[in-house]
């Protein structure tokens, strides 16, 4: 009854602010009787909807407001509708559940609609709409422990691209299949984005755009929760004070929805009929300690009041609510504090990618080419820019660069950058008194120093009185203070007590370093060590006394700094004994300082002293130099293991001195001969050179350095950080295995790791895999040919491969004795479902037909990841592939890649394949190379080709007894089937002219698609280069690839061949004339077809009598600008230093396009070798790769 007369009330009042005609509108669709309409009072329409509809009354009078367009007036009631309903609520009124749910959205969507850039009011922010740039964001994370700072693991981490996920597909699985998701991890660095994509996600639901599968989203920030330390509260208490938006929902509403769910026993959010999403923002800022290690499943009361560590950790447990959605996002560092059995799912904010940062800049300053420039120049501020904000305080910094006009050049490292940030805001404060405001930025850098060391970084009222700051007197003017340091606005309007911030941590860090030095020279202290620094005199004599005993350094060095040393002053031991702390307490820490680190060494510069002016203005007598510094920190590295070293290599960088680096680069051709470092600071430099070259750290090459386990034991960290290592032949050991598993054990980007020729036998293989047991190991490829491994080894391989946390994608073993034995073990390896094995390599093996029945019982029973095997040099015979080609039956087998060279087949596997490929089957790819197949092997085989089912693309027959009866077999069934084959290689058969009369043929028809061609070593003559004429000629749009090698060709037959290059649709890109008995007169062909329009980028002449004379005229096609050959191939062709000089001229005159130039066994003496090699190291020219 209390119910009726309050829904009465209710409608009696909304009734009455209609006016007379909508009145009589509105009792037109009421559909009651006459003699009620009559009335005109809304009272008593009231009373007789309530009467006739009960408490549906209010849904009925809000569709007729929607009908006679008093949508406003419907809004307000629908409102109120839900105060009143509160009390009556349903869980299983869906109509209820949708009202509650709109009105969630509309809040929430008026809340995360505005975005702010950097630390803008509220009026100056952006709609999300507008100003969302896409972040990057992919699938997995590694959460390890990894004690560097998270700049330096930014500066180290793979950069190439990873498929990117959109906010909306958050929840879904990496392998797109259905699989229950409950609770999500998003991890990633400060400021790298985590809270904006999850406003972003917030939005797009409450603007009904997308995953309208959710009922409710509650959204919390630990950073806000840290108020309500060690109080209780229900779940429902909890929304209620800190999601405002859904104070539409009664205490009760909610409490009747959680206690539905949580005895509804069901724990798969898909489910749940009710579907709702906590949000856990910044668990690395959460101030209380959660109990998540104990795993006991507890019987819980949702509607009962907990501590707020106790139900949190309980919501994130799954003990309450475990069918509704969680999802956290943190740093990596707090990450690991969550076990990882409580996580269904991880994700990575990565911030922009390098496109997207370029992107950024070029929107910002359209028309300065050169910012950008700078931008990707320096290795460190590039790197930062995977930060949206770094971008945005980066734009601010050169924007006022340009403005202003001023000289010089655009800051180079971080606290060039941040000191002009710094200048700019206190340039804005210049109305207020000098001492009042060096008193405030005193203050807040006091704070950020204290807090920094505390690993800290919101604050509350009582740290700022602490520091002896004044936010609310400061504010008041703008500057630095509103501009490094900010308010952090509650999005819930009941928060209690004020929170704040620098706006990033790494402003935080430079405020840090800046009052290091500001009490040093303000107040004479030294606040690493908490002590006033000792009279002069005294450290000064210690100074000295050392500086005799560890002078150490290389001549040119002394030189150099015995300058500078004679401008030093007295001054000088202060800053040195500041810098001295700074480097211990660096080494000591968990790598949380080592930008603060960087920030010291950099403010130690009088040029970033003078910038922030007032603030670092020291004594008079006090003009430190750098040297000391420098000394420090190289002295620490000649100490320290490599990997340590990295961001000491910044520091130096941060003080703009790179004499070490010089020092490297002088040795370092010396180095690249395989004659490695002999001292620790070397060995150092060369992996900091190593890290922060971009194509090493896509594939890093240690044969190139230092091919010994001396060299990976100094390079490890290389090894570590980039996504491929090739240690091919670097005579590996032991030790050099267990310090590969410590790498694939621990945080790192190796993906791809290539041991080939190193005898690490089957101890070095169980060391290794323990290593990719890790769940912290991502490798994707692993060889080890001819690494002495037995079957005892596959022992262990197996069992990697069955990890269901295993990446390996392809593992090549070949010319290992791993015998049938080997293959049994791998097997069962292979066979399990958590295996995702896509490519195996056996070749050499010792495998016979009894293998194969091994790996045709795993191809059986794990049949859809499987998509290469390469089988080539075993002794399988026809009765091997017979038993293999039944695991290739399963129409669930997707093998794309057989490889059976060298294997005693003949044209028994023949009819075996064939019948194979007139199947629906996946194979794409099949080699037969090195087989006694014959014509009628190929005439079999064809028949299968022909089949409209065949879709291969690849096939080898190289010296398979193939003559020219089999080209007709061939021929025809690329006549009947033309639309798959793109690549055939008939190599080393002796088809002759006649063989290639009849394969042209079908070469020349438009329905063929070929686009690799090999007929090395087959017998052609010039007529038979007449016949391959026509085809470039009449079908010229697909042939790119066309191998002529060690062919009777002669320069007539070149001739004849140029004729079908010459045409303009010809796109022949590799021509491979290797030992063709050809001289200077094809040389004339080949500079006319250079210097046309051709598409030719690889030539092959090697082995052919060209000498001086054709260099000199091929030269002149090189030198057009036509010409964008990228590989020219001249081994042993009888060239002499005057050749070399042809070539310099041309390259001279078009540098743009040749890349790799092989001119190995010619008579080349050093003039020669000078010329190219001077052209090799000159970076305006493209010359990377040069064999002499």
């Amino acid at each position: 009854m209390a119910l009726h007369s309050g829904l009465k009330e209710l409608l009696w009042k909304t009734l009455m602010e209609l006016g007379e005609d909508d009145f009589k509108a509105f009792k037109f669709f009421t559909d009651l009787p006459q003699r009620v309409l009559e009335t005109p009072s809304p009272v008593d329409i009231a009373y007789e909807l309530v009467k006739k509809h009960g408490k549906n009354a209010l849904e009925k009078t809000i569709k007729i407001l929607e009908k006679i367009n008093h949508n406003n007036l419907a809004k307000m009631l629908r409102s109120n509708t839900l105060e009143i309903t509160g009390a009556v609520f349903s869980v299983h009124d869906d109509d209820q559940i949708d009202r509650l749910k709109e009105g969630l959205q509309g809040n929430l969507q008026s809340l995360y609609s505005y975005v702010p850039e950097g630390n803008t009011e509220r009026w100056q922010q952006q709609p999300l709409a507008d100003s969302y740039t896409e972040l990057e964001v992919t699938y997995g994370a590694d959460v390890s422990p990894d004690e560097r700072h998270e700049v330096l693991q930014m500066e180290t981490c793979a950069t190439a691209a990873k498929v990117s996920i959109l906010p909306c597909d958050i929840f879904k699985s990496p392998d797109k299949k259905p699989r229950p998701i409950r609770t999500i991890l998003t991890v990633g660095f400060a400021g790298i984005g985590k809270t904006f994509l999850v406003q972003k996600f917030v939005c797009d639901w409450a603007s009904g755009n997308t995953n309208q599968d959710i009922h409710f989203i509650f959204p919390f920030t630990f950073r806000e929760l840290n108020t309500d330390e060690g109080k209780s509260f229900t779940l429902a208490q909890l929304i209620r004070r800190y999601v405002c938006e859904s104070r539409h929902m009664s205490e009760e509403t909610l409490n009747n929805i959680f206690a539905d769910l949580q005895m509804s026993g069901k724990r798969d959010y898909e489910s749940s009929r009710i579907k709702i999403l906590f949000v856990l923002d910044g668990l690395d800022e959460c101030n209380f300690k959660m109990d998540l290690k104990n795993e006991m499943k507890v019987d819980l009361d949702v509607t009962e009041a907990y501590p707020l560590e106790v139900l949190l950790a309980h919501l994130i447990k799954r003990n309450l609510l475990p069918c509704a959605r969680v999802w956290i996002t943190t740093r990596p560092a707090t990450a690991r504090d969550i076990p990882s059995d409580l996580i269904d799912s991880r994700t990575e904010v990565r911030g922009f990618s390098d496109s997207q940062r370029l992107e950024y800049f070029r929107k910002r300053f359209p028309n300065e080419e050169r910012v950008t420039k700078h931008i990707q120049k320096s290795r460190t501020i590039f790197i930062m820019c995977h930060m949206p904000i770094f971008c945005w305080l980066t734009a601010t910094v050169l924007q006022d660069h340009l403005d202003k006009g001023k000289d010089g050049e655009l800051p180079t490292t971080l606290t060039d950058m941040y000191s002009e940030y710094a200048l700019k805001h206190l340039e804005n404060s210049k109305e207020r008194q000098k001492t009042e405001y060096v008193s405030d930025v005193k203050a807040l850098a006091k704070l950020a120093f204290h807090h920094t060391m505390k690993k800290r970084q919101i604050f509350y009222e009582k740290d700022l009185a602490d520091s002896g700051f004044d936010y609310s007197r400061a504010a008041k003017h703008c500057g630095i203070f509103t501009q490094v340091f900010k308010e952090v606005r509650p999005l819930r309007r009941n928060q209690q007590g004020k929170m704040f911030q620098f706006i990033h941590l790494t402003i935080q860090e430079y405020m840090a370093a800046l009052h290091v030095v500001m009490s040093l020279f303000h107040d004479n202290k030294n606040v690493l060590a908490d002590s006033e620094l000792p009279p002069e005199g005294v450290f000064q004599e210690e100074e000295e006394k050392s500086e005799e005993v560890e002078e150490t350094e290389e001549e040119t060095e002394k030189s150099e700094e015995t300058e500078e040393e004679e401008t030093e002053d007295e001054g000088d031991w202060k800053i040195t004994e500041v810098q001295r702390s700074a480097l211990q307490k660096a080494s000591e820490s968990e790598g949380n300082l080592d930008l603060f680190l960087r920030f010291l060494c950099g403010l130690s510069l009088p040029c970033n002293q003078e910038l922030v002016g007032e603030l670092l203005k020291g004594p008079q007598n006090c003009k430190p130099s750098k040297s000391k510094t420098v000394r420090l920190i190289k002295e620490r590295i000649k100490r320290n293991p490599p990997e340590k070293n990295v961001n000491l290599f910044y520091c130096l960088n941060e003080l703009k001195d790179d004499s070490l680096l010089k020092q490297f680069k002088k040795k370092k051709r010396s180095i690249r001969l395989s004659c490695q470092p002999k001292t620790n600071d070397m060995w150092s430099a060369l992996a900091f050179f190593l890290l922060t070259d971009d194509e090493t750290m896509e594939s890093f090459n240690l044969r190139e350095y230092a091919p010994s386990p001396l060299g990976l034991e100094k390079l490890l960290v290389v090894v570590k950080a980039s996504q491929k290592s090739v240690l091919f032949g670097c005579r590996l050991d032991k030790r050099s295995c267990h310090l590969l598993a410590s790498v694939l054990s621990s945080p790192s980007n190796l993906k791809h790791l290539d041991l080939r020729y190193n005898k690490l036998s089957d101890e070095g293989v169980e060391i290794i895999s323990k290593g990719l047991a890790s769940p912290h190991c991502i490798l994707q490829d692993l060889k080890l040919n001819y690494c002495i491994i037995t079957n005892k080894g596959c022992v262990f391989l197996a069992e990697a491969l069955k990890l269901s946390t295993s990446h390996l994608q392809e593992l090549d073993l070949s010319s290992n004795n791993l015998l049938d034995e080997g293959v049994e073990i791998l097997s069962k390896g292979l066979a399990s479902p958590h295996c995702i094995l896509q490519v195996l390599k056996l070749e050499h093996c010792g495998i016979t037909k009894r293998g194969c029945v091994f790996l045709a019982e795993a191809l059986k029973l794990n049949p859809s990841h499987l998509q290469g095997l390469h089988l080539g040099r075993n002794g399988l015979s026809d009765e091997g592939v017979e038993i293999l080609l039944k695991g290739l039956a399963n129409p669930h087998c997707i093998l794309q890649y057989l490889a059976l060279s060298d294997c005693r087949l003949d044209k028994g596997s023949c009819r075996l394949l064939a019948s194979v490929l007139s199947s629906p089957s996946k194979m794409r790819h099949l080699d037969l190379s090195h087989n006694e197949l014959s014509d009628e092997g190929v005439e079999i085989l064809s028949k299968g080709l022909a089949s409209p089912h065949c879709i291969l693309q690849d096939l080898k027959l190289e010296r398979c007894g193939i003559m020219k009866r089999g080209c007709v077999f061939l021929g025809e069934a690329l006549k009947l089937n033309p639309s798959h084959l793109q690549e055939l290689d008939l190599s080393s058969n002796v088809l002759c002219d006649q063989g290639v009369e009849i394969l042209s043929k079908e070469l020349a028809s438009a329905n063929c698609i070929l686009k690799v061609l090999k007929l090395d070593n087959c017998g052609i003559t010039n007529k038979g280069c007449v016949f391959l004429a026509e085809p470039l000629k009449l079908n010229p749009s697909h042939l790119q690839e066309l191998g002529l090698s060690s062919n009777n060709l002669s320069d007539e037959g070149f001739e004849i061949l140029t004729k079908g290059l010459a045409s303009p649709h010809c796109i022949l890109q590799f021509l491979g004339l290797f030992n063709c008995n050809l001289e200077k007169g094809s040389c004339h062909l080949l500079a006319s077809v250079l210097s046309s329009s051709s598409k030719l980028r690889h030539l092959d002449l090697r082995h052919n009598n060209l000498w001086d004379e054709g260099v000199e005229i091929l030269s002149k096609g090189l030198a057009s600008p036509q010409c964008i050959l990228k590989e020219l191939w001249l081994n042993t062709c009888r060239i002499t230093d005057k050749g070399c000089i042809f070539l310099a001229e041309a390259l001279k005159l078009n540098p743009s396009h040749l890349q790799e130039l092989d001119l190995w066994g010619n008579q080349i003496g050093e003039k020669g070798k000078r010329v190219l090699l001077d052209i090799h190291k000159d970076p305006s020219y493209q010359l990377k790769t040069l064999y002499i």
